[in-house]
């Protein structure tokens, strides 16, 4: 397993202040982020822009990852939205947003699930998601980028099982594992283990019932345990810190950096690292 950082972590922050602040805390790897068009510029990347090219492949750092949605900083236009022609303007960023990472090194994307929709029956809606992701799956094979999702609170596939069943529909896909989005809303964490056969990347943060995170010591995500369950599969992916600073759940209460360097240290104690 290797170690990266969250550029979420750091969002106030410029590309290559972020950068230098992974570099100074010992990651030699950085996920990045689409989704507020302030690290990297969204219409730069839709235009295959060689200066934002250049600008991932001078951070010295890998870019294992880069996040994205579909519109800055919203969880709208969802990848399930009924509307084709919605589903048609998705995929050609997707398209658009792989041509950037092939030619940038960057070896895979984040998107996200999906979400309930007016007037939409859940099911209806998870198997749009699977259809859409499917053809995600194709348009990054046919360029060497990965495609991934984040199950996560708020969205259509909020539990285990479902999260479990869309692993299933989607041949090639993998799963963003992040325990906190499970646990806030009060799955155990055996519940959410069953998921590490799944798991492509991992995201790091400390978390319990009702809030999206908490210093290390208050939370009950027992780490050395995870660390266990992916090794249990063979995982050998990146186990990516990702403390934001964000008014959701209360994902605001904590200091990120504080507790981005006692994660780092947990990680160091309990991961034989690659």
């Amino acid at each position: 397993m290797k170690m990266c950082l969250a550029i979420q972590s750091l969002r106030s922050c410029g590309l290559e202040e972020a950068a230098a602040i992974a570099r100074a805390l010992g990651f030699s790897a950085l996920d990045l982020d689409g989704v507020m068009d302030t690290t990297l510029r969204r219409e730069k990347i839709f235009s295959l822009d060689q200066t934002e090219v250049q600008r991932v492949k001078n951070l010295d750092l890998e870019t294992p990852n880069i996040h994205w949605t579909f519109a800055p900083g919203s969880l709208l236009p969802a990848i399930n939205d009924s509307d084709p022609q919605v589903r048609a303007d998705n995929r050609r960023q997707i398209q658009l947003l792989v041509d950037f990472c092939h030619a940038a090194g960057i070896p895979s994307i984040l998107v996200l699930p999906g979400v309930i929709l007016p007037g939409q029956k859940v099911l209806d809606g998870r198997m749009l998601s699977a259809e859409a992701l499917r053809e995600y799956v194709e348009i990054g094979r046919a360029a060497g980028v990965a495609v991934y999702f984040e199950a996560h609170a708020g969205s259509s596939f909020e539990s285990p099982d479902v999260t479990a069943w869309l692993c299933e529909q989607v041949p090639g896909l993998g799963l963003v594992l992040d325990y906190a989005h499970f646990i806030c809303q009060g799955y155990t964490q055996p519940q959410v283990d069953r998921l590490a056969k799944y798991t492509a990347h991992v995201h790091l943060r400390q978390a319990r019932p009702g809030l999206m995170q908490t210093k290390l010591g208050d939370g009950v995500i027992n780490f050395p345990l995870v660390f266990d369950a992916l090794r249990e599969v063979d995982y050998n992916g990146r186990l990516c810190v990702e403390y934001v600073h964000q008014d959701y759940i209360g994902a605001d209460k904590i200091d990120v950096l504080t507790e981005t360097v006692k994660m780092r240290d947990l990680i160091r104690r309990y991961v034989q690292l690659d």
